[in-house]
């Protein structure tokens, strides 16, 4: 339904496309002079869309670099191909660090210097950072970006130069529809704009994908689907309750029956349901808010404890409890309620049995902490192949105390692009990790985890070396006995003097 850019209605008219031609016609004899809202429809049969050197033939004519770009375009709005969405012009970022320190860019990027690349990286790592929290206060949710399913109304703009101004794209933008938002944070290297209507922000994709601005190209890319928070500070009432109920797929449970009135001849033995996958951020009042509206309700409770760190200030541990007035009560919250999305994360429900809940908890936590004080190294994978252990070692030494770095090396001492780095602590890998999970160095993007720990216990690690090599001595034998090829040897098992059948 193709929308008017000034008064961002339908324009009355719409294009239907059939999989099947006598469908089409079907519809068309059947619908043809039919009253839709007091309207008489006239239906007409449509012609394809025309576009500016479709033939091939055409196309091969032009310089190759044309060609390409004719390509890009055209590919642009079904590609989903996306390596960085956060991924940011290295000139634009360069540029806006020097502005801000107020030096040459050639300052930065001295070639006479060893760690020119570090540098660089570092200015990337300060750029990123900035625009997450940028965003963040602006209702991004940037856990969207780690999600492939895209949205129909947001897009990315990316790529362009550092002296475009923000008047100057938004006038681009404005030209295909009218923008809801449209984000540019202070760096100036990325920004994000919504438009009212899905028809909208294809066209503006269609139009602006790959076009020339000044000395760059513009990338676009489609913003992912929940990629601004619903910030609504109203209460839930009823209706937000049976909304949320009704937008799980799994949930076959009327929601209207768990905001029945309470029944006053209910048993007075509760019963406790065990809720998982907290956000840290989810207070118990909240908790409390969103089941609030459930029949039979009383109580909820997210488990925290203090934080060593910092005494007087408590942190939540990722779980908690909903008590209710009966089992059957309970056992409807929890099958409309698991799954549910609170604050950014799926709820995870299950019935509590108290003791034995609790102990399991106590394992869990128990586990979970020793898992964290282990996790001190990292694996640095999509390294270049020209960065060094000293660059390793400068890159990473910004964010805590570094105990060893490695970078392993072929037999002819080329390094085989990836790298380890320990910390002291857990808390500085940590900070390392999302610091520079979307930096590039060298120009390659990398990528970083946790690197697997070392076995404690030797005489387990030496009984898993012996079966592992015992297993590919025992393929060896097999492959030698029966051949390398696809035919298997023949041989004869018969002793020496037997008779042969």
């Amino acid at each position: 339904m193709p929308i008017d850019t000034k008064t961002s209605k339908p324009k009355g008219f719409a294009y239907i496309s059939f999989e099947d031609a006598d469908d089409a016609v079907a519809a068309w004899e059947k619908l043809d002079g039919s009253l839709l809202q007091g309207r008489l429809l006239h239906i007409l049969p449509a012609s394809a869309k025309r576009e500016t050197l479709t033939d091939d033939f055409e196309i091969s004519k032009l310089p190759l670099k044309k060609q390409q770009q004719i390509k890009r375009r055209r590919e642009a709005a079904s590609s989903t191909f996306n390596w960085n969405a956060l991924y940011m012009n290295a000139d634009a970022v360069m540029t806006s660090v020097a502005e801000r320190l107020g030096v040459d860019k050639s300052t930065l990027l001295d070639p006479t210097s060893s760690d020119a690349a570090i540098r660089q990286a570092h200015a990337e790592t300060h750029v990123i950072q900035e625009t997450k929290s940028y965003f963040r206060s602006h209702g991004v949710n940037l856990d969207s970006f780690n999600h492939s399913k895209r949205g129909d109304t947001a897009i990315l703009i990316k790529n362009f130069p550092f002296d475009a101004k923000a008047v100057e794209l938004k006038t681009m933008l404005e030209e295909h529809g009218k923008l809801k938002r449209f984000l540019i944070p202070p760096s100036g290297t990325i920004a994000i704009a919504e438009f009212e209507s899905a028809p909208q922000a294809r066209a503006a994709f269609a139009s602006l994908a790959y076009r020339k601005m000044k000395n760059s190209v513009l990338f676009l890319e489609k913003a992912p689907k929940d990629i601004f928070e619903v910030n609504d500070a109203r209460p839930v009432d009823e209706s937000m309750a049976v909304q949320s109920m009704n937008d799980r797929k799994d949930s076959q449970m009327n929601a209207t029956d768990l905001l029945k009135t309470e029944d006053t001849n209910a048993p007075s033995s509760s019963s406790t349901l065990y809720v998982r996958n907290l956000n840290f951020s989810t207070t118990t009042a909240r908790l409390d808010e969103v089941f609030r509206p459930l029949a039979g309700f009383m109580s909820a409770r997210v488990k925290v404890r203090t934080d060593a760190k910092k005494p007087g200030q408590i942190l939540s541990m990722g779980f908690g409890f909903l008590e209710f007035k009966t089992k059957d009560q309970a056992e409807k919250a929890m099958q409309a309620m698991n799954g549910f999305k609170l604050d950014g994360h799926d709820l995870q429900i299950r019935a509590s049995h108290k003791g034995q809940d609790a102990a399991e908890v106590g394992r869990q936590e128990a586990k979970a902490r020793k898992e964290a004080g282990k996790r001190t190294k990292l694996l640095i994978k999509n390294l270049p192949f020209e960065a060094s252990k000293k660059d390793v070692r400068a890159l990473f030494s910004a964010y805590g105390q570094l105990r060893s770095v490695r970078v392993p090396k072929k037999m002819n001492q080329a390094t085989r692009g990836f790298a380890f780095a320990e910390f002291i602590t857990p808390k500085e890998a940590e900070n390392a990790m999302f610091a520079l999970r979307d930096t590039h160095l060298l120009g390659r993007r990398l990528v970083i985890d946790y690197a697997a720990e070392d076995a404690e216990d030797a005489e387990e690690e030496i009984a898993r070396m012996q079966s592992k090599v015992g297993s590919q001595i025992d393929k060896v034998a097999v492959q030698n006995l029966l051949g390398s090829g696809t035919s298997r040897k023949k041989f004869d098992v018969a002793t020496e003097g037997s008779d042969e059948v």
